[in-house]
């Protein structure tokens, strides 16, 4: 049970990773995220801004997937949950990154899009445990992400966006281990 729960984090960080969704760095030049970034970010906050989109979209279209798909009442709980909040993470940033005249990703980047399409074949228990590891995984690198954003972005309005969502990942991530039965 415990090697299969690394080897869907690993699977999953792999994703990430080979798919350039690794926090902090900048979206591959020539992207629509690089190219329509405003000159008055620096690569760091339009990294931050692009990476924290492209896992907030994520947890929407995962949140709506397990809330419908789910085995048991509190991880559909739980999903509506994430979808309500982090649509409402997603309107601000949005919101601040259009009035930092930088256009965020519309959908979810491709490992996770493979991620999601993982996690769309697996029924019962088994979709719950995959979902509830991977919204582990993504609260993780996103508190990180949010964290390191909070501690030294350098656009002070970036800056403070990452710093007022911090606690609330923070509290997810809490939330998350508890249902999986984790400290």
């Amino acid at each position: 049970m415990k090697i299969q729960k690394g080897m869907a984090s690993a699977f999953m960080l792999l994703s990430l990773t080979a798919c350039g969704s690794v926090p902090g760095l900048a979206p591959p030049a020539g992207s629509p995220e690089a190219t329509a970034a405003s000159s008055t970010l620096t690569v760091a906050d339009q990294a931050f801004l692009t990476q924290a989109a492209y896992g907030g979209l994520s947890e929407v279209i995962l949140g709506r997937m397990a809330a419908e798909q789910a085995a048991t009442p509190a991880v559909r709980q739980f999903a509506r949950q994430m979808v309500e909040e982090h649509s409402a993470i997603n309107e601000e940033l949005v919101a601040l990154a259009e009035a930092k005249d930088m256009t965020p990703p519309v959908s979810p980047d491709a490992g996770r899009e493979a991620a999601a399409a993982g996690l769309e074949m697996l029924e019962g228990t088994n979709f719950d445990r995959q979902y509830l590891q991977q919204q582990l995984t993504e609260h993780e690198v996103a508190i990180a992400l949010y964290r390191t954003q909070a501690q030294g972005g350098t656009d002070p309005d970036v800056r403070a966006f990452a710093a007022k969502w911090l606690p609330r990942l923070q509290d997810h991530a809490a939330m998350i281990r508890s249902m999986m039965g984790m400290r």
